[in-house]
């Protein structure tokens, strides 16, 4: 691991891309397929714990994109 900071571009050779763009791509779809997963336990059953769990889970998935997207905002060149 090198120590300091990198000099070249994102992307380079000497500061390689990071994944974070591929990780905003996966969460969202995590939120997606939650949040259609808690309403179609809605309208089909009535289970309630079923709705609280997968719509914690969106909560959660949302708390991860807001994460990622703030990662991947201090990860961009300043210019």
């Amino acid at each position: 691991m090198r120590r300091g900071r990198l000099k070249g571009p994102l992307g380079s050779h000497e500061r390689p891309a990071s994944a974070l763009g591929f990780r905003v791509v996966l969460a969202v779809f995590g939120v997606l397929v939650l949040l259609a997963g808690a309403v179609a336990a809605y309208v089909w059953t009535d289970q309630l714990w079923l709705v609280v769990l997968l719509g914690a889970g969106s909560v959660a998935a949302c708390v991860n994109v807001y994460w990622v997207a703030r990662r991947r905002r201090y990860e961009r060149p300043s210019s």
